[in-house]
């Protein structure tokens, strides 16, 4: 049976306003850290939020103002979510204390006690193997294509400042 968008318990069930929390958390020294908009990326995609919600959400933020509106997580999306978070953090960010705040807020947030933590850890540790795998192939993939762009772009301007000394 699904929260109340208010939440029971202190648990917040509204993926607009735990987005709208996390956010408010990362920005309360003013920026976000690389780390930060990491876990907030895989927030907003791990909540499914529309592409425009994000930043419709964050510019709630900046007015003082709550997004309104949102729907509503069921318990099991909330373990899901912040599996999924958690698989981030640990594999995409430097785990800075702002970041492990962002995981424990929303891991509050979930209401999601000791014991269910441990459960999703575990879960995570049994898939460590594929995870690691899968994305080491995609960051080397976008570390790559990124590397042959800007090569590209430092040939073409070596090039350009070889034919002018000729020329």
């Amino acid at each position: 049976m699904p929260l109340s968008s208010d939440g029971v318990d202190g648990v917040e069930a509204n993926r607009r306003k735990v987005f709208w929390n996390a956010t408010r958390l990362a920005l309360r020294d003013g920026q976000l850290s690389s780390g930060e908009k990491r876990v907030l990326v895989k927030l907003a995609h791990a909540l499914k939020l529309e592409d425009d919600e994000p930043e419709m959400i964050y510019d709630a933020v900046m007015e003082g103002k709550e997004p309104g509106g949102g729907e509503t997580l069921d318990k099991l999306e909330m373990r899901l979510v912040y599996g999924q978070v958690l698989e981030a953090m640990l594999i995409h960010t430097d785990r800075s204390d702002d970041v492990l705040a962002q995981i424990a807020f929303l891991r509050s947030m979930f209401g999601i006690d000791e014991s269910e933590h441990r459960a999703i850890a575990r879960s995570l540790d049994r898939q460590l193997e594929d995870i690691v795998h899968r994305t080491f192939i995609e960051e080397f993939r976008m570390r790559l294509k990124d590397s042959v762009d800007r090569m590209g772009d430092i040939f073409d301007n070596i090039n350009i400042l070889a034919r002018k000394e000729q020329g």
